[in-house]
């Protein structure tokens, strides 16, 4: 095999020889290839009687080059992400093949590196910064961002970004202003339109983390500031802190994270009941897991603040604004991934409890089966539209998420996954299925489920 490759990067050397490229640079080319056919019975909300299922192929197809030579780096990665079917058989063009990252880098030292340009950004196993990869169009930030990694495990990065809407056939781009209804996010329990869920794009973004490393664990401390542009009214901060410390006891890893946001905002407004709203919401988490027992069993509990309405100038419900949420939350996504759950509204949360046990097996050395099981409550309370009682039961539902994993070829891997979802009364109540007009629940169906399977093609064309 090694014969064969040499005249390939032999070739390689010359060519770069001839651009004046120094042999020694660094030059990958990668792909990739991602079909996924999912059948949606119950997806994000409980299915209806006389609803039909989804059933639909999505893909992503992705190259990404990378570079590298003595102090700069540079990585462009181009993307068409589209659903089967969606465009003709002889179309000429379509707006579906875009930038998911085109960055450079400049290394003046072995610790430090400064990234400019689009780049995904990952902090804290995805909880708040997160690359959100299980969507075939990915997430990924246009900001520049000063990173430092020393060999002790301390680690600390700053990131800016200021951010437009781009042109519009004016003089310049329009300011990033985050609209929707009346000022931005979108209707709150449909009296109150103030909500962090569902911001727009932060007219400026400024981050500051640190990381510190040792044998027995880590801690980390995020501090993000979102600069928030309304339609009407002044620019107003929102601020994050988070911190995330990780231990090791013995073969049991313990991990907690908390975070907590906050904001103030001064509406202009006739209104005097909604002139000042303030934003104050957190999230708590921890979690148990024996990596020496089969399984490597991992238990844990997350604690989301919602917002129960019962001020209506303050809104309490933490929003996980950039997280990678559908790794966290239940894989069917009833929560936080697009889906609100606080009477049915889009981007409106009463928080959410869930006490989770996540295992993964290995069937052999080319197959595992991952097995999840959750149990959702909300920590406010729901509820009962129909008068009989005060408030309806705080559990939501159950969910089983299996997956199997499967590798093929060394670049191709097969995974397949199922999920069932027992949802309750509650969860209906909170997903918006209640008809006023005949005061009952909409029927489900009897069986919520979600069900797919997808190749992941990996090849590295130059490496």
């Amino acid at each position: 095999m090694q014969a064969k490759l040499y005249p390939y990067k032999l070739l390689l050397a010359l060519l770069l020889s001839g651009f004046g490229i120094s042999a020694q640079a660094q030059f990958t080319l990668e792909g990739q290839y991602r079909p996924r056919t999912e059948i949606r019975n119950g997806f994000k909300s409980p299915i209806l009687e006389g609803q039909q299922p989804a059933i639909f192929t999505e893909h992503r197809a992705r190259i990404t080059a990378g570079y590298g030579m003595d102090k700069i780096g540079f990585k462009m990665s181009v993307q068409d992400v589209r659903i089967w079917g969606e465009t003709g058989q002889i179309n000429k063009t379509d707006n579906l093949l875009s930038i998911h990252e085109a960055y450079g880098e400049y290394k003046p030292n072995a610790q430090f590196t400064l990234r400019v340009g689009r780049q995904e950004i990952a902090l804290d196993g995805h909880r708040f910064f997160g690359t959100l990869d299980w969507a075939a169009q990915a997430r990924a930030f246009d900001a520049v961002q000063l990173m430092y990694q020393d060999s002790l495990g301390r680690q600390f990065r700053i990131m800016g970004s200021f951010n437009q809407n781009g042109w519009t056939g004016q003089s310049a781009p329009e300011p990033a202003k985050n609209v929707g209804n009346q000022y931005y996010g979108g209707a709150y329990q449909g009296a109150n339109p103030y909500t962090t869920f569902g911001l727009g794009l932060p007219k400026a973004q400024l981050l500051a983390y640190g990381k510190q490393v040792w044998d027995k664990g880590s801690i980390s401390v995020m501090g993000l500031a979102d600069f928030i542009q309304p339609e009407t009214g002044d620019t107003y901060p929102y601020f994050h802190l988070g911190i995330t410390p990780e231990y090791k006891l013995g073969a049991v890893k313990v991990l907690s994270q908390i975070y907590y946001s906050a904001a103030k905002q001064t509406l202009s407004d006739t209104n005097a009941e909604l002139e000042d709203m303030t934003y104050s919401g957190y999230f708590l988490h921890l979690s148990l897991q024996h990596t020496q027992l089969k399984g490597k069993p991992l238990i844990g509990v997350d604690y989301i603040s919602g917002d129960d309405k019962s001020t209506a100038n303050t809104i309490e419900g933490w929003a996980p604004l950039y997280g990678t949420n559908h790794k966290f939350y239940g894989f069917m996504d009833y929560f936080y991934v697009g889906s609100g759950h606080n009477g049915g509204g889009n981007q409106m949360s009463g928080g959410l409890i869930d006490t989770y046990l996540k295992t993964t097996f290995s069937i052999n050395k080319s197959t595992k089966l991952l097995a999840h099981l959750h149990a959702f409550m909300s920590p406010t309370t729901v509820n009962d539209p129909t008068g009989t009682t005060e408030s309806l039961a705080p559990y939501l539902g159950t969910e089983v998420d299996l997956v199997l994993v499967k590798k093929l070829a060394p670049s191709l891997t097969l995974k397949a996954g199922y999920s069932q979802m027992f949802a309750t009364t509650s969860m209906q109540q909170v997903k918006g299925q209640f008809d006023s007009t005949t005061n009952t629940y909409k029927q489900a169906k009897g069986f919520q489920n979600w069900s797919w399977v997808m190749l992941n093609f990996t090849p590295k064309f130059l490496n």
